[in-house]
């Protein structure tokens, strides 16, 4: 009988390859094993690539924001199953009522706290983990009726978050860093139309690494365009909208109720 020796097999690549495709119950089972375990599976590199492995099975979670609670719920097929439903609680003190959903990607919801500064929270719902982006920032740093907001995964794998500032008459867009927890300022187009309130951009849809953000004229359905963001290269482009197309202002991707904000969790 003839034996290989195997090259010892580094913990990342473990985590990666094998932890990866694990359940997240058993997952967070593991972070208690040791030091090292726990930060390498609470790490967002490891979050991304669990997130995109569970995306693969069947069930999905559905989380949602009622006026008093939120609660996570099983999708199987095309159906909820409230059997399992899960309430969980937000790891900032403040009305669920001030809650809303920006974006989600990767297992990550973007959330903004409405207030007199509307904040920016970046929050794991299975981890309960969250970042505050609002920081040592200006007041006047989020405006949720003017801004657009994205999440995107760059070419080294760090989770981004795009964020298009429209004020008066220019539009300021930085992103934001995991890794680093630092924001850097992109430049954007110029031209008056871009900063017009007469445009309502829509929330982020990723697809085969672009961002779009659909940005309909309030009167004018003609004068209705895209922003296409490439996230590899970190550059921006204008698609039109056909003319033939019927595009209704104040559409988005999110259903919201009176009472209820709901999002698909893959």
């Amino acid at each position: 009988m003839i034996f290989f020796r195997m090259e010892p097999l580094e913990f990342e690549m473990f985590a990666h390859e094998i932890l990866s495709r694990l359940p997240s119950k058993c997952v967070g089972r593991f972070k208690s094993v040791c030091k090292q375990w726990r930060y390498e599976l609470s790490s967002p590199m490891f979050s991304v690539i669990h997130s995109r492995r569970m995306s693969n099975f069947e069930h999905h979670k559905l989380i949602t924001l009622s006026m008093s609670s939120i609660y996570i719920d099983n999708l199987i097929g095309r159906n909820v199953d409230i059997s399992e439903r899960k309430f969980i609680s937000f790891p900032v003190d403040t009305p669920i009522s001030n809650l809303n959903i920006l974006a989600s990607q990767y297992g990550l919801l973007l959330m903004c706290i409405q207030g007199p500064s509307d904040q920016l929270i970046l929050w794991n719902p299975t981890t309960n983990k969250f970042l505050n982006l609002c920081h040592n920032k200006p007041k006047s740093f989020s405006d949720i009726k003017a801004d657009a907001i994205g999440i995107y995964l760059d070419s080294f794998n760090d989770v981004k978050i795009l964020h298009l500032q429209r004020r008066i008459d220019d539009v300021v867009l930085r992103v934001y860093s995991w890794n680093t927890h630092q924001w850097k300022t992109l430049t954007f187009f110029k031209g008056p139309d871009y900063a017009s309130r007469l445009y309502l951009w829509s929330p982020d849809t990723l697809c085969n690494n672009v961002l779009y953000f659909a940005s309909p004229h309030y009167w004018a359905p003609a004068k209705s365009y895209m922003i296409a963001f490439d996230v590899v290269s970190e550059t921006f482009s204008k698609v039109s909208i056909p003319q033939c197309t019927h595009v209704v202002a104040r559409q988005s991707r999110f259903s919201k109720s009176a009472t209820h904000f709901i999002c698909l969790l893959s």
